[in-house]
């Protein structure tokens, strides 16, 4: 029965209706919701569901919020990460949720650190879902078409797809969401080997950046490396005010 299961991950940043989705998703409070500015989603969590349909079985995972400032953004991807001991069969969809506006730098850096975190082919197993969208799917799309930043605009073609929803009308947000999920029943699912190989390049790359800032401190600490012009810089001025 497991391999039946039509497994959802919830991905976006702290605010922007990613756990609301999840609930209007399964019909139902599933997952802790919060009105101020700190995220109810402090781990991972899922609950489970039947959709009649192409779908059929569903999980959906909640997941902390990319953006949590409330703790260190290395922490924050290690917990993101614990959706793959709740989709061991890999995951058919990512949901990306941005909130109906402007695409802000946190946005950005959300989708940045998903990638990193994932690997660049999750892009082509997300759809991106705008929460608190009133749009019509032909005006979002002429609306994208027209006017979005150039970081969004690269992406898009990647992406699966692009759902408007608005959670305060569940009913009719839960029939587009199964809508474009059931375009996804049937294809190749993100693997968990794909999130392991990808985490280990992100590692990698994190003690790289951490084994390069070392060697400059220590450059530094001995008076090498190019902190020595910065140093010549301040005595050159040094002795210039002095004269």
């Amino acid at each position: 029965m497991e391999a039946e299961v039509f497994s959802v991950v919830l991905v976006g940043v702290t605010g922007d209706g990613k756990s609301s989705t999840g609930n209007t998703l399964c019909g139902r409070q599933a997952f802790r919701t919060s009105d101020g500015l700190c995220s109810a989603t402090a781990a991972c969590e899922h609950a489970d569901y039947l959709q009649l349909g192409a779908c059929g079985l569903m999980r959906v995972v909640d997941t902390i919020g990319l953006q949590d400032t409330a703790l260190p953004a290395a922490e924050v991807l290690r917990r993101f990460s614990l959706f793959a001991e709740r989709t061991p069969l890999g995951i058919n969809a990512f949901l990306f949720v941005v909130r109906w506006g402007r695409f802000k730098p946190e946005h950005e850096a959300a989708l940045d650190g998903f990638e990193a975190n994932c690997g660049a082919d999750a892009i082509s197993h997300t759809l991106l879902v705008f929460t608190h969208c009133r749009l019509s799917p032909e005006e979002l799309r002429a609306t994208l078409s027209a006017d979005v930043p150039a970081c969004l605009r690269t992406r898009l073609p990647r992406f699966a797809g692009v759902v408007g929803i608005d959670n305060s009308d569940p009913p009719a947000a839960r029939a587009s969401l199964h809508r474009s999920l059931e375009t996804l029943a049937g294809k190749e699912r993100y693997s968990n080997d794909a999130l392991a190989a990808a985490r280990a390049r992100f590692n990698a790359e994190q003690e790289g950046e951490r084994a390069a800032f070392a060697a400059a401190v220590a450059d530094w600490r001995k008076g090498s490396g190019p902190v020595i012009i910065e140093r010549e810089a301040a005595a050159l001025q040094a002795s210039e005010n002095t004269s």
